[in-house]
């Protein structure tokens, strides 16, 4: 019998908002490591989605960031960013005589369109799915801000950040190296797509060339969302094998060949067929037996994963 599809993952959006270290107050550690820019994180509240685990700042798309110019995940970002941090991630508003001087959660884009405010410029890095045995799922993109020495407005937020009450714990700048070795102590929990960003964001150590950095998940770039395959190993800890790892494929997938018939030599069914094509839930495995994996251990009384390690074959592009 076929299994019932899975849940439909609701659009969703995040912000990896780098800024120079002068700029924030990260600690000196990272300037000597090399890196020369923070990344802004927020700790999810205790009893929430996600609890206690830090991710960057985002949420689901709503109907009002569809009505906004542009993109509607560029819209819910910047939404998102601004409730949850109180960061205007936007050109500085031009204030009319008695108008409000922040905007409201219920009207934020028509605020800003009425304030001139457009989003500031962001380039989309990645786009994760949450696995399909999981509820709920989210396919998130994730677009990267970067403010630079001569962002005056953006720059004069910095240091004024607050925590949205109720939904986020704590809002901390920190050099990509530093959060991931607080996830190490087990001091930070992240989920796959945060620890792999992290990972990705640490080998580029001048926020100059950020611009540039690839940080994606998968050859195939941001065409299909990375849906990691989750499996215990027998330490207890967590593999989460994504695209290209030489088990990523069948035997990881609840939807493989083997269930329904619709694999890539069978009928050439894509994703937006069947749903079961070969980017969509990775038939096959990784070519030459490669390596791309996080391993975690989960995070104690909480969510998310502690000591996430990235293993890769040598030379990897990903």
């Amino acid at each position: 019998m076929p299994r019932p599809p899975p849940p439909a993952a609701r659009p969703a959006a995040a912000l990896v908002v780098t800024a120079p270290l002068a700029a924030v107050a990260a600690a000196a550690a990272a300037a000597a490591a090399g890196c020369n820019y923070a990344v802004l994180l927020v700790q999810r509240a205790a009893g929430g989605s996600f609890a206690a685990a830090h991710a960057f700042p985002g949420g689901v798309v709503e109907d009002q960031d569809r009505r906004a110019p542009g993109s509607p995940f560029a819209a819910c970002a910047v939404r998102e960013t601004f409730e949850e941090t109180g960061l205007l991630l936007t050109a500085a508003p031009a204030l009319r005589p008695g108008a409000a001087a922040r905007p409201g959660a219920a009207a934020f884009h028509a605020w800003c369109a009425a304030h001139g405010a457009a989003p500031v410029a962001l380039r989309p890095v990645a786009r994760w799915a949450t696995p399909r045995a999981q509820a709920p799922r989210f396919d998130a993109r994730f677009l990267l801000a970067s403010i630079g020495p001569g962002d005056r407005f953006l720059l004069g937020q910095l240091g004024a950040e607050r925590a949205a009450p109720g939904e986020i714990a704590r809002v901390v700048w920190v050099a990509p190296d530093q959060a991931l070795a607080a996830n190490a102590r087990g001091e930070m929990a992240l989920f796959p797509p945060q620890a792999h960003l992290l990972h990705r964001l640490a080998r580029c150590r001048r926020w100059q060339d950020l611009p540039r950095a690839d940080l994606a998940a998968a050859a195939a770039g941001l065409d299909e969302p990375v849906e990691p395959r989750l499996r215990r190993r027998s330490d207890g800890a967590v593999e989460a094998l994504l695209p290209g790892d030489r088990d990523y494929g069948p035997g990881g997938c609840d939807y493989g060949p083997g269930d329904c018939g619709h694999g890539p030599r069978d009928c050439g069914h894509g994703p937006r067929d069947c749903g079961h094509g070969p980017r969509d839930c990775g038939h096959g495995p990784g070519a030459g037996g490669a390596l791309h994996r996080l391993v975690m251990r989960p995070a104690p009384g909480g969510s998310g994963f502690h000591a996430a390690t990235l293993v890769q074959a040598a030379g990897s592009r990903l």
